[in-house]
């Protein structure tokens, strides 16, 4: 028995002394992707946060920056040379007016001259006001024959964050005659600033000039200030975002910056890095306990098994040797306990099993998530070419076989690549998403959407003829008229539509069915071709 003791301490030291060692090398190695994922996922909410006011703040300003251009050009029927001419001026408000309504975001919107006059409307200026000293003027010859940058400034009566935008006005010989300026409000861009984070409280955005002066910050003391300690930081211009990590002197930040170069503007997304770190070293504190205590259970628990059913038949068949070797060979009195190794190996081969029926439930898993993932496409969700291929050949198969008419239908968004070129890949990608879900949520059941490639898409339509067919089409029309786009983009589809006959094949009615979308677009796009 003491020698079964001692085999059984010298198991449990072993086992234990593997385990821990084990442990240490899985803890640092899952501590260390903890952390890195935690910080990874860090600075995917700052960028992604980033990202968003970025483009809020672009899609904000584009339409002003717009009228700004619009109006100091010849194509606004002003000439501003002749802007002492009553009539002229009488246009110049009229036209002031009309932005006024038509973008809700302006504020004010005026004009000053060489002469050091003011044309705005519902305003008298002062006695003795000069346009010509007034900071917008200045800013906008300094930026001459560009727009000027976009100055924040907090409005004097309402307390208000505005931004202010200007442009020379020039006559036909290219002097400057004045300086066109239209001051709109920040309300918006403020409150997506000031948006916090249930996660990382700590984080919040704020926007800086090129110099590294604060513009817009949460913090209402702050703008007008520098921040030299994450300015040094930021790379030169040719970054035009990124990732960085600083510390202001009291705390340790981490932040993405977005430049907008039109506005001379930087957009910063920050966190306390300890609001970082504290959720992360709470996941790997409580992740490594449960490794620990699960390794020291298990190693104990190891050991009493293999004590039991292992050590104590092979201790039986040591002393049947023994016994052989010592000439005490009593084979009939003595039967060798090989019952527990019988078990162990049952349990072996059970494992065994086991293990194979999950290896061919993961890999019948894994080859109907790859079956998925070779007929979807990867951005809208929705059947992809190949897999619309195979639906239009079931198709024609049962048509040939029962003669059950079935209907296709192709369609493509209509000027699709001003969408991509005015607002970027990322809102067009959000169109065709959109689309793909409004046309789903439109056709029957028992339809198939597909995204043929591009912004071309492709339905297939089962025991359809060409009358229902032409009334799922126009069902798809109005719902596209009726969605509400990103960026209040106006879409449109230009689709053709075939049944398919016994003189059609599957090459055939694709090609007609193109052709016919061809011709929708040739007779003024936004229309059905049938």
């Amino acid at each position: 028995m003491k020698q079964f003791s001692k085999l059984h301490r010298q198991i449990f030291a072993i086992t234990t002394t593997l385990a821990l060692i084990t442990i240490v090398i899985i803890s640092v190695c899952i501590a260390s992707l903890l952390y890195t994922q935690g910080i990874d996922n860090a600075e995917s909410v700052l960028r992604n946060k980033n990202r968003s006011v970025t483009t809020l703040i672009d899609g904000y300003v584009a339409p002003l920056r717009k009228a700004v251009e619009y109006t100091g050009s010849s194509a606004s029927g002003v000439d501003h040379s002749r802007f002492r001419e009553q009539e002229t001026q009488e246009k110049i408000l009229s036209l002031f007016e009309v932005l006024q309504n038509t973008i809700p975001n302006i504020h004010y919107i005026f004009s000053g001259y060489e002469d050091g006059s003011l044309l705005i409307n519902d305003y008298t200026a002062p006695e003795g006001f000069n346009s010509t000293i007034r900071p917008w003027y200045l800013a906008a010859i300094k930026s001459n024959p560009l727009i000027s940058e976009g100055v924040p400034y907090q409005d004097i009566n309402s307390k208000k964050w505005l931004v202010s935008f200007g442009k020379t006005l020039l006559d036909a010989d290219n002097n400057i005659v004045g300086v066109i300026s239209i001051d709109a409000g920040m309300d918006a861009i403020v409150k997506a600033l000031a948006i916090r984070d249930e996660k990382y409280p700590t984080i919040y955005n704020f926007v800086m000039d090129t110099e590294g002066k604060i513009l817009i910050h949460p913090d209402e003391t702050l703008p007008d200030t520098l921040h030299q300690e994450i300015f040094s930081h930021i790379p030169e211009e040719v970054n035009a975002s990124g990732s960085l990590s600083y510390d202001d002197g009291d705390q340790k930040k981490l932040a993405h910056f977005n430049r907008i170069d039109e506005l001379g503007w930087i957009v910063v997304t920050e966190v306390n890095l300890s609001d970082v770190r504290q959720p992360i070293l709470e996941t790997i504190t409580s992740t490594l306990l449960m490794i620990v205590l699960g390794s020291l259970f298990t190693t104990w628990l190891m050991s009493y098994i293999l004590s039991r059913h292992l050590i104590l038949p092979l201790k039986k068949l040591q002393n049947r040797v023994q016994e052989i070797t010592e000439g005490k060979d009593e084979l009939d009195q003595y039967v060798f306990p090989n019952n527990e190794i019988g078990k162990i190996s049952e349990a072996i081969e059970k494992l065994t099993e086991k293990a194979l029926i999950q290896k061919n439930i993961e890999l019948k898993d894994t080859n109907a998530l790859l079956s998925t993932i070779s007929h979807t496409d990867q951005l809208t969700s929705i059947a992809n070419r190949r897999k619309m291929m195979e639906v239009l050949h079931a198709e024609v198969s049962r048509f040939q076989r029962k003669k059950r008419p079935f209907s296709v239908l192709m369609f493509d968004i209509d000027h699709f690549k001003r969408v991509n070129d005015t607002f970027g890949h990322e809102v067009g990608d959000q169109v065709l998403i959109e689309l793909a879900q409004v046309v789903k949520a439109t056709i029957r059941n028992t339809d198939t959407l597909g995204r043929w490639g591009g912004e071309e898409f492709v339905i297939v339509c089962p025991n359809t003829d060409k009358k229902m067919a032409l009334n799922i089409a126009e069902k798809v029309f109005s719902a596209v008229h009726l969605h509400t786009f990103p960026m209040q983009i106006n879409v449109t589809v230009s689709l053709g539509l075939s049944e398919f006959t016994a003189n059609h094949s599957l090459e055939s009615i694709l090609v007609e069915i193109d052709q016919k979308m061809y011709r929708a677009k040739q007779g003024g796009r936004n229309q059905i071709k049938s």
